[in-house]
C-alpha cells in the first residue's frame, strides 16, 4: 500500500457475527471494501478470486485457528504471503501476543477498540510489509560517481550472472537445503554489490529458509528480473540526466 489513506479490499474473518458485523461496519466507515467471512476455508476461496490488500482476523477461544490460518496465509505465495495481517482478540492471555506474531500476524488489537487504533493498525501493518525499493539510490549514486557508464553496465552484468548461473539449475532440479542457503547468500552479496535491494532481500529470504526451498525460487528469480530492468533503467536515465557523466567512458577523439 503505497498511500495509508487509500481504501483497501479487506478480508474479514470472524466467526462471531456480532463482532463481525461491528468490525465490518468500522471498516466500511473508514472507506474500505470488506469482504467478510466466517472461516478461513472461505478466505481461501475469495483470496484465489479477489485481489485482496489486507486481511483482519479474529482470535477467538484460545486463537489456535486464527494462528493456524495465519500460516496459511504466510504459506502462500506472495504476494498474498506478505498481506498486512490485523488479528483482534476479546482479552489478551498470556503469551497471546507473542505467540500471534509468531504466527504471522503484524499487529494484535485487543477489543472494545476505537476506529483510530483500527485504522493505525493497518498502516503499521501495511508499512511493515512495504517490499523494499527496486534500487538503493546511495548506492547507485556512489557506484556512479566511482566509475562511468560502461564500467558500471559491466558491474551490473557480472553481479546479474551470479543469479543467473544458480537459480537455472535450481529451478529446474531443485537442491539441498544447504545449497538454497548458499545460493541465497551468494545471490544476495551480488545484489547488495550494486544496490538491488528487492533482490537483496528476496535472496536473503530463501537463504534464512531453506525448508521452503523452490517456493522461494520463483519470487526470487522474477525480483532478479525486475532488478536487472531496473539497473538498465538506471544507467539511461543517469546519462540522460547527467550527459557528462554518459560521456565519460568515450575514448579520446570520439564524440559522446
Amino acid at each position: 500500500m503505497t498511500d495509508d489513506s487509500a481504501p483497501l479490499c479487506i478480508l474479514l474473518v470472524d466467526p462471531m457475527p456480532g463482532t463481525r458485523v461491528t468490525v465490518q461496519v468500522m471498516l466500511e466507515d473508514a472507506g474500505h471494501e470488506v469482504l467478510p467471512v466466517s472461516d478461513w476455508g472461505s478466505a481461501e476461496d475469495l483470496l484465489l478470486r479477489t485481489d485482496v490488500q489486507a486481511v483482519v482476523m479474529a482470535l477467538v477461544d484460545d486463537g489456535s485457528a486464527a494462528f493456524e490460518a495465519a500460516g496459511r496465509l504466510r504459506d502462500r505465495l506472495p504476494p498474498q504471503g506478505d498481506l498486512p495481517l490485523v488479528g483482534y482478540t476479546t482479552g489478551l492471555r498470556r503469551g497471546e501476543e507473542d505467540d500471534a506474531l509468531d504466527a504471522g500476524f503484524d499487529v494484535l488489537l485487543v477489543r472494545p477498540f476505537e476506529d483510530a487504533e483500527l485504522a493505525e493498525a493497518l498502516r503499521q501493518a501495511a508499512h511493515d510489509r512495504t517490499p523494499p525499493p527496486k534500487l538503493d539510490p546511495a548506492r547507485r549514486a556512489a557506484m556512479r560517481a566511482a566509475m562511468g557508464p560502461a564500467a558500471l553496465a559491466a558491474a551490473d552484468d557480472a553481479a546479474m550472472a551470479v543469479p543467473a548461473g544458480l537459480l537455472v539449475p535450481i529451478y529446474s532440479n531443485g537442491a539441498t537445503a544447504a545449497e538454497y542457503v548458499a545460493a541465497g547468500e551468494a545471490i544476495a552479496s551480488a545484489m547488495a554489490d550494486v544496490g538491488a535491494i528487492a533482490a537483496e532481500a528476496a535472496a536473503r529470504r530463501l537463504a534464512e529458509a531453506p525448508e521452503q526451498g523452490r517456493r522461494l525460487v520463483y519470487p526470487l528469480m522474477s525480483a532478479v528480473v525486475a532488478a536487472r530492468v531496473a539497473l538498465r533503467t538506471d544507467r539511461m536515465t543517469a546519462a540522460r540526466e547527467d550527459p557528462i557523466w554518459g560521456a565519460s567512458d568515450t575514448p579520446p577523439g570520439e564524440s559522446p
